[in-house]
């Protein structure tokens, strides 16, 4: 009876074994299906969401509807949602911080923008944000969908300088997307009020002097963010550099040199606008360099997308201890026979 009983109890723990391994591979590949289906499908979940937006928008140009805010409204909503839980999603489910890729970076920046625009259409319900907005949202995810995934390794000093990196490129990056919009509205209303022609169908924009006035504003925040998060970026060159986690990036690589372009652009940009703010024609020169800013900030992302780099790239190791790694150790000698 005895030994019954204990056989008893090791087929119940076995079982018990087999059903927890069971569910755990159950889990495992829930979640596994989960993870697909977040990356798979979110992305075009809530691009096509923001794009369905921009249909509305662009509609205000050439009919009324009294239905158009809501829809435009619950469709921005419910692509913002779904870009909130994807990234949420990644941020739990993915080894790396925030930031830690180019993919993470660009939907970031479309997220922020997109809750920019929410925001303000349910601020400004007249005013068409997202005709000008939602292109460079929709943009950004394009951008994200063709860069690369993988994070760049990472130590706690490279988590620390990477996410100052990151969020002030990300800000610079805003700063001109709103600068530019902003410039854009400036022209087409000064244009508008000099030829004395009423305002189009559906396009109400704000007044002269607060389209100025954001112009400018952004342009400064865009010069000092790009630049410290230049800075920034030359303390994590150094700290990867320290730590043997990712290749030394050279000065003539197209990422430092899209970048320092970029920022001295910025820059001269901010120096003019502000030495030209007291003169007449000082709003018109704003706008105009908030447009070229963005027109640099673009090919600064068309270069990083498309250009070779050494940017994240592992450090490779030395050819010749690689290839002595990769043979098979070689044999002993017999020895020689002695006379």
């Amino acid at each position: 009876m005895g030994g019954d009983g204990v056989g008893l109890g090791m087929v119940a723990s076995d079982e018990r074994f087999a059903i927890g391994r069971l569910q755990y591979s159950s889990s495992q590949r829930r979640d596994q299906g989960m993870i697909e289906f977040v990356s798979g499908i979110s992305v075009v979940c809530f691009a096509a969401s923001y794009a369905v937006a921009l249909v509305c928008e662009a509609s205000r140009l050439v009919f009324r509807s009294g239905v158009r805010g809501a829809a435009m409204i619950a469709f921005a909503a419910a692509g913002l949602v779904a870009h909130t839980i994807f990234l949420a999603w990644r941020a739990t489910h993915e080894p790396a911080v925030p930031l830690s890729s180019a993919f993470d970076w660009y939907l970031l920046a479309a997220w922020v923008l997109a809750g920019g625009y929410l925001w303000l259409t349910i601020a400004n319900p007249r005013t068409p944000v997202g005709l000008f907005l939602l292109p460079v949202v929709l943009g950004l995810i394009g951008a994200a969908h063709i860069s690369s995934r993988a994070p760049f390794p990472q130590s706690p000093a490279t988590q620390i300088w990477g996410a100052i990196h990151g969020s002030f490129n990300l800000a610079a990056s805003v700063a001109v997307a709103v600068g530019a919009i902003a410039g854009l509205w400036w022209l087409i209303q000064a244009g508008r009020l000099a030829r004395k022609e009423p305002s189009p169908r559906g396009l109400r924009l704000p007044s002269l002097e607060r389209l100025a006035h954001v112009t400018s504003r952004t342009l400064t925040i865009a010069a000092w963010t790009a630049a410290a998060g230049f800075l920034s970026g030359i303390v994590l060159n150094a700290v990867n550099r320290q730590r043997g986690l990712l290749e030394t990036v050279p000065w003539n690589d197209p990422v430092v040199l899209r970048m320092a372009a970029l920022v001295a652009w910025l820059v001269i940009a901010a120096v003019v606008t502000r030495s030209t703010s007291r003169r007449a024609d000082g709003p018109r020169t704003a706008a105009w360099l908030s447009l070229v800013s963005f027109g640099v900030l673009t090919a600064s992302i068309l270069w990083g997308l498309f250009g070779a780099t050494r940017h994240g790239v592992p450090p490779a190791r030395p050819q010749a201890a690689a290839v002595q790694s990769d043979q098979p150790a070689a044999a002993p000698a017999d020895p020689e026979p002695q006379p």
